[in-house]
């Protein structure tokens, strides 16, 4: 699926648009600003056109639960409306986008203003639907010209969303150009680099090296690459109500996301401690597994099967221990390494004594996200100071790990603010 200003086109049709990719963006640019109040009015309005009746299907043919793709469609609306959005370009750029003052020392008045960047070429993961339209939103909010790249699997609810906005807004169509085809197509791929002033690229360090690789060296690039999160317990008094906050969130994600909880860290040194947390804990995410049962999926579980089952077997002659549950499982380690989860709710446990936090996570540093942090109340500040000095830019309860609320950071990073330069007018 191809929209090219607005206009919906086969790959045939799209190849003869890449070849004046140049022009189209160039009109684009030449054409002014899309102002940032004509988006936030049409993302508004689609908000409030987004219903249940109509709309809930669609997330379920995804592959959504019933009651998840209820939560997204209200997360959805939220993100979208007009307080959302205002809310949040005033926590981004603060109490102002444009001012004038006479600099310390000079009777010269300047002016200064936040100003887009220009065209923004956004490579797309597909680890979440409908994350590129949001991209794409973030670079109109900014007053770019957008043009996406599709994941390999495409995006229909992204192609959707953009319809609904233009179909609301015209005016967003030359702003906003998207491409269906494979990373694979070095030339077409290069062609979009080259137009680009900046490109976003969301994936892991393979997709980043690549668009280095790819792109010119005055082309600003903007990654989000992949990150790990994940759970630290310290203290006696770890209550289940805390546990059972952290298994749910475990089953809602099925570990999928950057903020998904892959494993928990126990503030100990003990192996026997760790596996005796580990058999407790899977209880706990059994009962939560059994009240959100995954889609029956053969492929996913044979390969879940056999990565457990290999951890059995080598469990024998190292030291480890599996726990497996109905439909989920914890494995015990001995050693404290950093490691994404099997996913699909297979969570690890390991020992991590706080006194050996920095050494241990300092290491992976750009690779952190969030940790969920439960422990004693009087720990807590110690805790937290040491986790965000070893990298970590978000701590948060199980609950919440995934939870999205208005103005809130990416990777320890403001978005819209990475999209756009401060330029100075003086005379």
């Amino acid at each position: 699926m191809n929209l090219i200003c607005g206009k919906m086109m086969d790959s045939e049709q799209a190849k003869q648009q890449l070849a004046l990719i140049d022009e189209i963006v160039l009109h684009a640019l030449a054409s002014g600003k899309l102002a940032r109040d004509h988006v936030i009015t049409a993302c508004d309005t689609l908000s409030k056109k987004l219903n249940e009746q109509e709309h809930l299907p669609l997330l379920v043919a995804l592959g959504m639960e019933n009651r998840k793709a209820k939560d997204e469609l209200g997360t959805v609306r939220r993100m979208l409306s007009r307080e959302s959005l205002e809310e949040r370009i005033n926590r981004e750029f603060g109490d102002w986008t444009e001012r004038s003052f006479q600099p310390l020392g000079d009777k010269r008045t300047v002016r200064q203003a936040w100003e887009p960047l220009g065209a923004l070429l956004h490579i797309a993961a597909g680890n979440a639907d409908a994350l590129p339209v949001f991209s794409v939103i973030e670079g109109l909010l900014t007053e770019n010209v957008n043009i996406l790249k599709l994941p390999g699997d495409g995006d229909e609810l992204s192609i959707r969303i953009l319809m609904e906005l233009i179909a609301i807004e015209p005016r967003i169509a030359e702003k906003v150009i998207v491409f269906d085809l494979p990373s694979s197509d070095i030339s077409a791929m290069k062609q979009l680099a080259d137009v680009a002033d900046a490109i976003v690229v969301w994936g892991g360090d393979a997709a980043v090296h690549a668009v280095r690789q790819m792109a010119k060296p005055n082309t600003r690039i903007i990654e989000w690459g992949h990150k790990i999160s994940f759970a630290y317990v310290s203290g006696d008094e770890v209550s289940d109500a805390d546990l059972q906050e952290l298994a749910q969130h475990i089953c809602e994600t099925n570990q999928l996301f950057c903020s998904s909880c892959q494993g928990i860290y126990v503030d100990t040194n003990s192996f026997d401690q760790v596996a005796t947390f580990a058999n407790r804990f899977l209880g706990i995410l059994e009962q939560a597994a059994g009240r959100d049962p995954l889609p029956d999926d053969p492929f996913r579980n044979a390969q879940t099967t056999l990565a457990v089952y290999t951890e059995e077997l080598e469990s024998i002659h190292a030291e480890k221990r599996v726990f497996r549950g109905e439909h989920c499982s914890v494995v015990a380690y001995n050693d404290n390494e950093l490691v994404p989860s099997y996913m699909f709710r297979n969570a690890w446990v390991k020992p991590l004594s706080r006194e050996n936090i920095l050494k241990v996570l300092k290491p992976y540093k750009n690779y952190l996200q969030s940790v969920a942090l439960i422990c004693e109340q009087e720990r807590r500040q110690t805790l937290e100071e040491t986790l965000v000095t070893a990298g970590i830019v978000r701590v948060t309860c199980g609950e919440n790990l995934s939870a999205h609320y208005c103005g809130m950071p990416h990777d320890g990073e403001f978005e819209l603010r990475r999209y756009i330069k401060i330029v100075s007018f003086e005379r």
